[in-house]
């Protein structure tokens, strides 16, 4: 404790002792302060737009919803593809990818998830995570699905809010358990650098971090982001590689966060 806090606690020491001699309008007036301002959370609720380039081919938009459910700590986060007319032979525009989820001490614990695919409904999944059982069951792409459930354990929705989340918590490295086409898989991420980048909605500040599957042999694909403080870690670019060059790319097109 530096001497300016001894000197606070000592002063706040004999007030305490002092019982009904020293009532609160007998305190100097700068004892009186303004009480601390509210921590800010660290998942906010938020739209975002990305523009999506396959291979260097311009393939739509992407937009990501966080939305706060009305019991407290409880989101709600949604997918809705905006694909061009050529990616519409690989994504509908009529998909959706939800997950639900809670935000507590240990950070986000998910709830359920489900894709649509949209169309003809094969690849649909649909998880429910019992956490007192310690099981996911569900389906996935029309296959029963019923795997143990390790804390810690994302699905592929779930994960961005959690790394979202450890960011504002000041992680720089984090290794999370994820389930992907009815299997567990582990990633690792670790920050590698900063970088500022433009955007349409102007430039920003950001922790370059990369990702790959624990294990793997550099031959498979891995993951490039640019997370921006200033949006709440929101990535404003996102590149996935292989065989060191870029096959996805997102770049933010606009984001809002609410307060």
């Amino acid at each position: 404790m530096n001497r300016a806090a001894r000197n606070v606690a000592t002063w706040l020491a004999v007030v305490a002792t002092a019982g009904t001699a020293l009532g609160p309008a007998a305190l100097p007036a700068r004892a009186q302060s303004a009480p601390a301002p509210a921590p800010e959370p660290l998942l906010r609720a938020h739209t975002a737009v990305y523009r999506v380039a396959f291979k260097g081919i311009g393939a739509g938009d992407f937009e990501l919803r966080l939305r706060a459910l009305p019991a407290a700590g409880h989101y709600r986060y949604e997918t809705i593809p905006h694909p061009v007319l050529l990616a519409r032979l690989l994504v509908s525009a009529d998909s959706r990818e939800v997950s639900e989820f809670e935000v507590g001490p240990n950070g986000v614990v998910p709830e359920s998830y489900h894709l649509d695919d949209g169309g003809s409904h094969t690849d649909d999944v649909r998880m429910h995570y019992d956490w007192e059982r310690g099981r996911v069951t569900g389906t996935s792409a029309g296959h029963p699905l019923d795997l143990e459930l390790a804390a810690g354990t994302q699905d592929v929705m779930s994960i961005r809010a959690a790394i979202l989340y450890d960011l504002a918590a000041g992680k720089t490295t984090a290794e999370y358990r994820m389930i992907d086409q009815g299997e567990v898989k582990t990633f690792v991420y670790r920050a590698v650098g900063h970088e500022t980048v433009r955007t349409p909605q102007g430039s920003y500040e950001t922790v370059v971090w990369v990702s790959a599957r624990k294990g793997s042999d550099g031959r498979d694909k891995t993951w490039r982001y640019w997370y921006a403080p200033a949006l709440g870690y929101l990535p404003v670019r996102a590149a996935q590689l292989e065989d060191g060059k870029t096959r996805l790319l997102f770049e933010l097109s606009r984001a809002t966060l609410e307060p």
